[in-house]
């Protein structure tokens, strides 16, 4: 089942010409994993500095594959170095998957 991860960012100020280079090149990394379907970048109104960036993926596992590989985590080190706090994922499903408490009608 398809999901959305979202990934938030807060980054220093003074490096958002470092952080725009880095996520950029991860985009484009990313589009050739198996599994990759889309992304999106989010700049918060009240907020520069801080950036969603959703992405959606055909399952948890491919996601997961991406994330366990030695270019996201190098990617994940360079990142680092220009971020106030941690990146900060949320996955979702897409689609089909119901709560249990839901009751369809």
């Amino acid at each position: 089942m398809a999901i959305k991860v979202l990934t938030t960012r807060k980054f220093k100020r003074n490096s958002l010409e470092e952080a725009y280079r880095l996520l950029m090149q991860l985009r484009a990394a990313a589009t050739v994993r198996p599994g990759y379907i889309s992304g999106q970048t989010l700049i918060a109104v009240d907020d520069p500095y801080k950036l969603l960036v959703v992405s959606t993926w055909t399952n948890r596992k491919r996601f997961d594959e991406w994330r366990a590989t030695a270019k996201r985590r190098e990617f994940s080190k360079r990142l680092a170095a220009v971020l106030e706090t941690s990146e900060h994922y949320e996955i979702f499903y897409v689609g089909e998957q119901e709560p249990e408490w839901t009751e369809v009608t």
